[in-house]
């Protein structure tokens, strides 16, 4: 993974200057799994037209989630948020927020080698206004995908 900016060990994020407080998204109530994980350095990769996007916990680097836009790939969707999760993004409409799958590699299961798959049950929302993040579980995603473009 490529970072152009790293972040010094020593000190308070918010005190240290080598890291830009522009880049840090709050996750309030923690990502599951890693609810002690509340403070995220943004990274962003573009190449090819596509863009990734990392994080990268401030209390360990070796916590990071690779993050993509699902509009990149022919994916949409369609989220209800809650009241309560509205209020901890600080949002008025969705159209405030961003929404991100969370990328991993896996095993295939029928080939053995490793495969790179999206977390579509799992996407990480953030108001990039506010800087704050949540990562909304949903039982039944509704998401709609672009198989091949109608012409």
């Amino acid at each position: 993974m490529i970072k152009e900016d790293r972040m010094k060990k020593d000190g308070d994020v918010t005190d240290n200057p080598a890291v830009n407080t522009d880049k840090i998204v709050t996750f309030p109530l923690g990502i599951p799994g890693f609810e002690k994980y509340t403070t995220y350095i943004v990274y962003h990769k573009e190449e090819k037209g596509l863009a990734a996007y990392w994080l990268e916990s401030c209390d360990d680097s070796e916590v990071t989630f690779t993050l993509v836009a699902p509009e990149q790939y022919g994916l949409t969707y369609k989220l209800e948020l809650s009241d309560e999760e509205f209020a901890v993004l600080e949002a008025d409409s969705a159209a405030d927020l961003g929404i991100f799958m969370i990328l991993s590699k896996k095993p295939n299961e029928y080939t053995g080698e490793e495969s790179l798959n999206a977390n579509i049950r799992g996407p990480i929302v953030i108001n990039p206004k506010k800087r704050i993040g949540i990562q909304k579980l949903i039982t039944r995603p509704l998401v709609n995908t672009t198989i091949m473009d109608v012409i």
